[in-house]
């Protein structure tokens, strides 16, 4: 199928761009897809078909190369979570047709048993991958709400929430990720109904997990809330995207008066929130903030089903979605850019030219109290930076991003340099 472009309107000035829109494969469609920037940066989509096969799809040099994840059992449809970590390890998590949760992970040596480990019968299996390439998932275990992490072959459990004592609670994860300090965060819904007075009500919380102990915030109490979808930023503050009561929310603040069935957000490298959204009424949109000011975009298409955003190297979006049809993956083109007042601050925008290196980066000296952290790809912090050598040994060959805070007292804007880690 040929590419289809086309002007995207914007309800604010600015230079409009367009969008690359391309089937991926026609055989997927579900309630589920996800997307992720794998190190050597590839493009992976994760999404299951109308059987309940989950496929993954892949593109290098503009070429999509396709396979099916190895089951024991059809998955239900929506139900699979997928990560890549700082190594290329990809993990896929489900839930099949009875209810049983299973978790699978593929290495450069192929994939590894596909086990069950917990039933879950009315929770999405979202997954993540820490640095170390530990899978977890969430799930949902009578009342509670729990996380589990594979540590030392053996799975091990935190209790994230405790369901309402006497009343029908149900969890369900909206996004789940880890940082580089290993500590797990996620944005769920609980919903908790009790039917002899046909009362009900639904909260959604953000949590963050390091260790044994877990960090529970509450985002908003009884409304009613939908179509969450969450991210983390450059310090590993998590934000959150969601309907309540027919508006669209970004970290409690109302962006669009429109009831909406589906989010998806992310934060760039200059701190600025993009987010995907399907109204009620139908069609799919997508808006950018830059210096307090929305820019919004009308991707003129139909009948999604699903949806996932993603940021390429150079701020720009990438929306892959689902319809009848099968699977897309729309690519903005232009859509977001730097101000001139941005570029005169010299704040390096990753369109530069990048620094190959090998086995060690070389940093200069900086002045006392700023800070340098390196990012993948999709903008997940792998590792603190020192003046110096800093050893890159253990991180796989791909495109990385030097970011530098200057000092609190500092006027400075931050920098970011585009580094090729190979071999």
């Amino acid at each position: 199928m040929k590419p289809i472009l086309f002007l995207a309107a914007l309800a604010a000035l600015a230079s409009a761009g367009y969008w690359d829109i391309e089937q991926v494969d026609s055989a997927g469609w579900g309630a589920a897809v996800d997307m992720r920037w794998h190190p050597d940066s590839r493009l992976f989509l994760c999404y299951g078909d109308t059987s309940g096969i989950i496929r993954l799809a892949s593109t290098g040099d503009s070429v999509w190369s396709y396979e099916e994840l190895p089951q024991w059992r059809p998955a239900r449809t929506g139900t699979q979570g997928f990560d890549v970590d700082r190594r290329g390890n990809i993990g896929v998590s489900y839930i099949d047709t009875d209810g049983n949760c299973w978790s699978a992970l593929k290495t450069d040596t192929g994939w590894a048993d596909i086990q069950t480990h917990f039933f879950s019968a009315w929770v999405s299996a979202l997954t993540t991958l820490d640095t170390a390439g530990a899978p977890a998932i969430t799930i949902q275990v009578g009342d509670d709400y729990l996380l589990a992490r594979l540590l030392d072959a053996a799975w091990v459990t935190q209790t994230v929430k405790t369901g309402l004592s006497g009343w029908e609670n149900t969890f369900v994860c909206y996004a789940l990720g880890s940082s580089v300090d290993d500590v797990v965060w996620g944005v769920f819904i609980q919903t908790f109904h009790w039917p002899p007075a046909c009362a009900y009500g639904t909260c959604l919380y953000s949590f963050q997990a390091r260790d044994s102990n877990v960090s529970l915030g509450q985002i908003t109490y009884e409304g009613g809330v939908s179509a969450a979808s969450g991210c983390v930023d450059a310090r590993d503050s998590v934000h959150t995207c969601y309907n309540l009561d027919g508006d669209l929310y970004l970290d409690q603040i109302v962006i669009d008066t429109i009831p909406v069935v589906r989010t998806s957000v992310r934060i760039d490298s200059l701190d600025r929130p993009q987010i995907a959204y399907v109204p009620r009424i139908g069609g799919l949109l997508y808006r950018y903030r830059e210096a307090g000011t929305w820019y919004i975009f009308d991707l003129q298409t139909t009948g999604v089903t699903a949806l996932s955003l993603a940021i390429d190297e150079n701020s720009q979006p990438l929306v892959a979605y689902t319809t009848s049809e099968g699977v897309f993956l729309a690519h903005g083109v232009d859509i977001v850019g730097l101000s001139e007042a941005q570029k005169e601050r010299s704040v390096q925008s990753p369109r530069m030219t990048a620094t190959v290196v090998r086995n060690v980066l070389q940093l200069p000296t900086f002045a006392a109290g700023a800070e340098a952290a390196l990012f993948d790809f999709c903008g997940r912090k792998v590792g603190e930076l020192r003046a110096g050598a800093n050893d890159i040994s253990g991180l796989a060959p791909g495109v990385y991003f030097v970011r530098r805070e200057p000092q609190a007292t500092s006027h400075k804007p931050q920098a970011v340099t585009k580094v090729v880690i190979t071999r």
